[in-house]
């Protein structure tokens, strides 16, 4: 017997940063060290370097409250580095370092005259300032492993590297790709080895299409970010990223068979990836266990897929709702019925009302041949979703299983049970088909289609009779004119979101456009509701 299982779908939606975050992060360079790597570049020793360096620090010190004067200091700064006669590893960081504090001059830009920043050598001509910074502080690097510790500050750590990112990021998210691209590829010029740049970047490709290219871009993300453990939420969102273009790939049913298993096993080592990054909790844990599970399933490896749960199955009462269902799918798709059954009714523990975990849990009790079990749940499912005839049709099947076991008038009961149930099921004259369940902190989001059903209904009230050929044809007629009489009416649902003890936390109805026999009508309904965990809904007469 199949596994009706409402397979949770992977995301496929590409996470964006969110720019007002960003100037709370920290670079590697200013996180204390507990013995700062050695860089003689950074620590200036002869006059024009300590006299420059003066400057510089009192040009930082004041910039934000007076701007003007760190202007005055910071053109003292370059016209002393200026008249060095040989330019060494330390006068080019203390170059990059004064650039990199005028980078954040209001009114400067990224390509000012060189006169405007104290040059005095070829002063009309224009200065590239990320370039300029950036191949000064490459000197600087190439001079001692440790003075990238320190050019990271005055690469990533300035509010002028920050405004890039933030820049890229917003024009991203009006869908300007190509002013995000400009942006994003500043801010790699000033600091490439920070995540955010490249993150962006890949976003942009993938808006484009290009997914090889947003791989790329990814991929170089995630290795920056690796590094620095306050990137750690960078690194999730880059690698569940990657791996939902691989688990797309590895789920297109038009591709050779070999693609598919290539892509759902890079996905699989992708999704391992995510889980164990020390931090990953929550709706990225789950989501990523359960795009693990797929990813694996595809690949034709349902040992590990059913390895990916034995955590969860270890100690269910540890784990948030989703993660226990999506454990439970799991392991219902890889034919483990009681370890599924095992995890749907801890599901429900956490989520009494949730209609997935009890769909699924009677069809694994279906399979387990627990059929006793079945009509109880059943009476809970069609009490949160009595417009789905399947929910019917379970306990239907289950009662039929009973009655084999039972003699007399138990087995007189057990048939009426059978008959009311299937009867219930095949004679609605709405199907309610949930398409969308989005719960938030605030409020629950649900979309689905209603379909108008009782031509099904009169057809499934005709069924039960006893007829000649010549009877059938007479009555086949006349309940479609029947039908075809039926007048348009419109579907009303009543829609409440629930707490985990069944209490009403807001309510919202919505009423269909008038749907003749047959016709369908997609609906979407929003219930403002603070930490609502399920919902149910009832058909108005």
């Amino acid at each position: 017997m199949a596994v009706f299982v409402r397979i949770l779908p992977a995301a496929a939606a590409l996470l964006v940063a969110s720019a007002a975050s960003l100037g709370a992060q920290q670079t590697a360079a200013s996180q204390a060290a507990a013995s700062p790597p050695a860089c003689d570049a950074a620590s200036p020793s002869n006059g024009d370097l300590l006299k420059a360096n003066i400057t510089l620090q009192q040009a930082l010190k004041n910039q934000k409250t007076d701007a003007a004067g760190a202007a005055k200091a910071l053109t003292s700064s370059v016209k002393a580095l200026e008249g060095i006669k040989k330019p060494d590893a330390a006068s080019s960081f203390m170059l990059g370092s004064a650039l990199a504090l005028w980078l954040n001059q209001p009114g400067i830009g990224l390509t000012p005259k060189r006169s405007a920043l104290g040059f005095t050598t070829n002063p009309d001509a224009t200065i590239d300032l990320p370039v300029a910074i950036d191949s000064l502080f490459k000197i600087a690097e190439a001079s001692a492993p440790g003075c990238s510790y320190y050019t990271a500050f005055w690469r990533g750590g300035q509010q002028a590297y920050l405004d890039l990112v933030n820049a890229a990021i917003n024009q991203l998210n009006a869908d300007k790709l190509d002013s995000a691209e400009f942006y994003a590829n500043q801010a790699n010029r000033l600091y490439s080895e920070s995540p955010y740049g490249h993150m962006v970047l890949g976003n942009i490709a993938s808006k484009r299409n290009k997914n090889d290219d947003a791989i790329k871009s990814w991929q170089l993300a995630a290795d920056a970010a690796a590094k620095d453990t306050a990137y750690r939420d960078v690194e999730r969102q880059v690698v569940a990223n990657i791996a939902s273009v691989y688990l797309n790939q590895a789920r297109d049913e038009s591709a050779p068979k070999e693609t598919r298993a290539a892509a759902a096993k890079k996905a699989a080592e992708l999704y391992q990836k995510l889980v164990a990054i020390p931090g990953t909790t929550g709706a990225t844990l789950a989501q990523g266990r359960q795009n693990l599970a797929q990813a694996l399933l595809i690949s034709g490896d349902s040992a590990g897929a059913a390895k990916s749960y034995s955590e969860v199955l270890t100690d269910p009462a540890s784990h948030d709702y989703q993660d226990l269902l999506n454990a439970a799918v799991t392991a219902a798709r890889t034919g483990k019925n009681a370890d599924a059954a095992k995890l749907f009714e801890a599901a429900l523990e956490k989520n009494p009302y949730s209609r997935d975990a009890l769909f699924n849990l009677a069809v694994t009790d279906l399979n387990l041949q627990q059929y006793e079990k079945v009509g109880p749940l059943v009476a809970r499912l069609v009490a949160v979703d009595p417009g789905n005839p399947e929910n019917y049709l379970l306990a239907a099947r289950a009662y039929v299983e009973v009655g084999k076991t039972r003699k007399g008038a138990a087995a007189v009961a057990v048939a009426d049970s059978t008959v009311m149930w299937y009867s219930k099921g095949s004679q609605l004259p709405v199907e309610v088909t949930m398409a969308e369940y989005t719960p938030g902190e605030q409020q629950i989001e649900i979309a689905g289609t209603v379909l108008d059903r009782r031509d099904k209904a009169a057809a499934a009230e005709d069924a039960g009779t006893t007829m000649t050929r010549s009877e059938l044809a007479k009555a086949q007629k006349a309940r479609a004119a029947r039908v075809a009489a039926m007048a348009a009416k419109p579907v009303t649902l009543k829609f409440e979101a629930l707490d985990k003890s069944g209490a009403v936390l807001g309510s919202q109805t919505v009423t269909t456009e008038a749907l003749k026999p047959g016709a369908s009508a997609k609906f979407r309904v929003t219930i403002p509701a603070a930490n609502a965990i399920a919902y149910r809904y009832t058909v108005a007469d």
